[in-house]
């Protein structure tokens, strides 16, 4: 929930909020001059699809375990992410997230940011 004020605030930001069927639940939580956090809210084996983000973004875990391969060139890596973990993402970089239990991971996209 984004609460009204002049400078962006979000609370509930570790609330799980699934949806049902195969794809995770994802919501925009606080949106701000160039910055935007979502929250993802996986089912056990929930698969967030192989995807780009424009820009850099940071995926933390908030709850639970999920596995993450990230590609970079012609290199890909796998990551298990547990909460506490937070891992950076180039922009352009294809990723895929499944979720290995229940969990939550934040994601914060930057916008209009140039990565040369």
């Amino acid at each position: 929930m984004t609460t009204e004020t002049s400078t962006p605030i979000a609370t509930g930001t570790t609330a799980w909020q699934p949806k049902d069927g195969d794809q995770p639940n994802a919501q925009r939580i606080l949106h701000g001059p160039g910055i935007t956090l979502v929250r993802i809210s996986f089912r056990q084996g929930q698969v967030l699809e192989e995807h780009r983000a424009p820009g850099p973004i940071l995926i933390s875990c908030v709850s639970g375990v999920i596995d993450l391969d990230v590609t970079s060139g012609a290199t890909t890596q796998a990551h298990r992410l547990e909460p506490g973990t937070t891992i950076y993402i180039s922009g352009g970089d294809p990723h895929r997230l499944v979720a290995r239990e229940d969990a939550v991971v934040h994601v914060t996209l930057q916008r209009n940011v140039s990565t040369e």
